[in-house]
């Protein structure tokens, strides 16, 4: 993935609980749906992706796979601050767990409950320091690094059975800039390997890692982390796109 992708997963909510839910948080906010399409994962892709739509904000929800019981919305449009508190509250409290990532950069989580954020992760919060905002981070100056560390211990009733938070934390979300951060180094560039070239954690497989744990997909694969385009219908089946101006 090389651009900026975000996706919630919902659960216990249907594509059309989660569509009414969307309908009226932008009805409130008065902006005109122009984009309700049903059909094959490809199709609605490509008319929801269309550069000709006059809409700011396009989601596409897909639905469950087999068992999970996490219906993935895909943000593929601006992205709104807050729609996961939103959201959540809109549909009566369920939890939603949204990964994000930026290219190889970065990538994190967000955990939401009862309309209220209770979890926050970013695989590295110095990444975009000094740049204009890209709606993750705040500035350096203002920026609280613990608050961003990740805590899986507010959601430990959705990892593995058997799996301590503190598990979770070595395996996933400490490598990389974390574990340099801990060990006084923060500043310092990633260690180097033999050859020279600098040693980074792979962050589509951080993602991945992150979502096979939670089974946000199924329990043995993840396909969300790759092009979008490169998704074959019969992997992901039938999806709906919506959009609002």
């Amino acid at each position: 993935m090389s651009i900026a992708t975000t996706i919630f997963h919902i659960q216990g909510r249907t594509p059309e609980q989660i569509e009414a839910a969307l309908s009226a948080i932008f009805t409130r906010e008065e902006r005109a749906q122009t984009l309700r399409v049903e059909g094959s994962y490809s199709a609605v892709l490509a008319r929801v992706d269309d550069p000709a739509l006059a809409a700011a904000y396009r989601y596409l929800a897909l639905r469950p796979h087999g068992a999970s019981d996490w219906t993935p919305l895909l943000e593929l449009g601006a992205r709104t601050e807050g729609l996961d508190a939103e959201l959540s509250s809109a549909l009566a409290g369920a939890t939603i767990f949204t990964v994000y990532q930026y290219g190889e950069v970065i990538s994190g989580y967000r955990v939401t409950r009862a309309g209220v954020e209770v979890d926050r992760y970013c695989s590295d919060p110095t990444a975009f320091a000094g740049e204009e905002s890209i709606g993750e981070e705040d500035s350096d100056a203002a920026r609280d690094d613990e608050a961003l560390r990740g805590h899986p211990e507010r959601f430990a009733d959705l990892l593995p059975e058997g799996t301590a938070p503190e598990d979770f934390v070595r395996v996933v979300l400490a490598p990389g800039w974390w574990e340099r951060h801990d060990a006084g180094a923060a500043a310092a560039p990633a260690v180097a390997d033999e050859a020279g070239d600098e040693e980074l954690v792979d962050e589509v497989d951080r993602m991945r890692c992150i979502a096979l744990a939670l089974e946000l997909w199924s329990p043995d694969d993840y396909p969300l982390t790759q092009e979008l385009e490169d998704l074959p219908n019969r992997l992901v089946g039938p999806a709906l796109a919506l959009a609002w101006a």
